[in-house]
């Protein structure tokens, strides 16, 4: 049996094996949707696995055979490429690769989203390997200490935070989304990043990933936050409970309680570290000089 979720609303499906490949229509939402194979099902799976698994991830997808190992502290994704195949990843992801692929540096997707990612915290410059010369491989390894996961886009869009992009298959662009006044109070930037298309996209975390299918209303503290699927709504607000003056503090500090609260039905990916709060633990074991 395959066992698979709708992309447009989480529904999961659990149909016969004959039906793979075939395109059908989601009963809750109506959105078309392709029914996968029995090895992308599975690999669907595994990549929602609960957060602290050392499982290594392996897949095949119509673009290339990959695999997620080293998780969940020091994930390294491994990419391999049939001759012509192509991978497109941020300049300092790169790891290791074989001599029959070839590295090529520059702009993709135009002016507009090309300056979209670099207001989304990515780098202008997108790398883009081909197996020119016969199969080859690709290792990739983010720079901070944590996880990574794959996400199959197919018509739909996935919005990321800065940082978290590492790579994507031919059929993807990302750019920047503009987020207003949404933006300014998570603390993280105005503008996250956008992923859509047709295709495989990989991002990383910095501690564990934890998926998390949302079907009514969940909460996230802003700084957890990975990735969700664009079916979900959200707005940023103060942890309820909060005093007065603690709110106030919050919404222009950046201090703890801003969240994210997520509303309707999809996926969100949350990470089990937080990057300020480590640096707040760490502050006071810092070396200081006395003169």
């Amino acid at each position: 049996m395959i066992e698979f979720s709708c992309p447009s609303c989480s529904k999961k499906y659990r149909v016969k094996d004959d039906v793979a490949g075939k395109k059908a229509r989601c009963k809750e939402c109506g959105a078309p949707m392709p029914v996968p194979d029995v090895a992308a099902a599975t690999s669907e799976a595994a990549a929602g696995m609960d957060a602290g698994s050392s499982e290594v991830l392996t897949g095949s997808t119509p673009h290339f055979d990959y695999e997620i190992s080293q998780r969940p502290d020091f994930a390294l994704i491994s990419i391999n490429l049939e001759e012509g195949q192509k991978i497109f990843a941020e300049p300092s992801a790169m790891a290791s690769m074989t001599p029959t692929v070839t590295l090529k540096a520059g702009f993709k997707g135009g002016l507009g989203k090309t300056l979209g990612r670099a207001l989304g915290g990515e780098s202008m410059i997108i790398n883009t390997f081909t197996a020119d010369n016969g199969p080859g491989e690709v290792t990739f390894a983010a720079g901070a200490t944590g996880d990574a996961a794959r996400y199959t886009l197919t018509g739909n869009s996935l919005m990321l935070q800065r940082g978290a992009f590492m790579l994507h298959s031919e059929g993807v662009e990302v750019s920047g989304k503009w987020q207003g006044a949404k933006g300014f109070f998570n603390g993280e930037g105005l503008v996250l990043l956008k992923a859509s298309g047709d295709g495989e996209i990989f991002f990383n975390s910095y501690g564990a990933i934890l998926s998390v299918d949302v079907t009514e209303e969940y909460i996230v503290d802003t700084g957890y936050v990975v990735a969700f699927e664009d079916t979900l709504n959200y707005n940023i607000s103060v942890l309820p409970g909060l005093r007065g003056g603690s709110k106030l503090k919050t919404l222009f500090f950046g201090g703890e309680g801003l969240v994210c609260r997520f509303s309707g039905q999809g996926k969100v990916w949350i990470q089990t570290r937080h990057v300020q709060s480590f640096l707040s633990w760490a502050n006071p074991y810092r070396p200081s000089t006395s003169r």
